[in-house]
């Protein structure tokens, strides 16, 4: 079951000891009941009726006396997603995970975004992040306006998931002494048909955003 846990018995709208003798009254012999939502859902003594009666199974990672070391119940550790340690653990994940996507434009765990990892940038080079709809077409045009400003593609990633694609791409600085107008190749990339944002991931980290809205240009 999966019965979120709200203060209060049924009879005033909450589900404290939902699952009672009117409801397991009505379990067949032999029913395992799994609860991983909250021990207090459960009228124990009730349920210890059913076990010792009616052989039924109990399987649960919230401890309670009454069903302790029934033979019919299992009852295994609570994940302890609310220790210190493991609250110390998921601050310091959060905090890498953002280091990893300002400094390197990794994404990992995200929601919305596919996880993508390309390797360091090599010396001498620029990194993009580039997201765009993820259509047929829209990666061409990216790599052709690096192309059209005489830049060499180094190492690119392209990774998508459902209707958002996201591209880290390293391209070489310009050796030949030529002027790399930086921003202007920004908006233009920004800018073309499909493009979402960019980031350019040079000198200070984090900045470098640009977004295109409504045909606008925002950085």
């Amino acid at each position: 079951m999966n019965i979120p846990y709200i203060k209060g018995s049924p009879s005033q709208g909450g589900t404290h000891g939902i699952i009672a003798e009117d409801l397991i009254s009505h379990f067949k012999t032999n029913a395992v009941l799994l609860n991983f939502a909250r021990g207090e859902l459960v009228d124990s003594d009730a349920l210890k009726s059913f076990l010792d009666n009616r052989n039924g199974r109990y399987v649960s990672d919230f401890p309670d006396d009454v069903l302790w070391g029934h033979k019919n119940a299992i009852i295994i550790p609570h994940l302890g997603a609310s220790t210190e340690e493991a609250e110390d653990a998921a601050a310091a994940m959060a905090a890498d995970t953002i280091r990893d996507y300002l400094e390197s434009g990794t994404v990992r765990n995200s929601v919305n975004f596919p996880d993508t990892y390309l390797p360091d940038r090599p010396k001498n080079s620029i990194r993009f992040t580039v997201v765009n709809e993820n259509k047929p077409g829209v990666l061409a045009l990216i790599t052709d306006a690096f192309g059209k400003n005489n830049l060499n593609i180094l190492q690119q990633i392209n990774h998508s998931r459902d209707g958002i694609a996201y591209n880290v791409i390293d391209v070489g600085i310009p050796t030949d002494g030529s002027v790399l107008e930086l921003k202007q190749l920004q908006k233009d990339i920004t800018m073309l048909p499909g493009v979402l944002s960019s980031r350019v991931l040079f000198g200070k980290p984090g900045a470098g955003y640009a977004i295109q809205r409504d045909s606008d240009y925002f950085v």
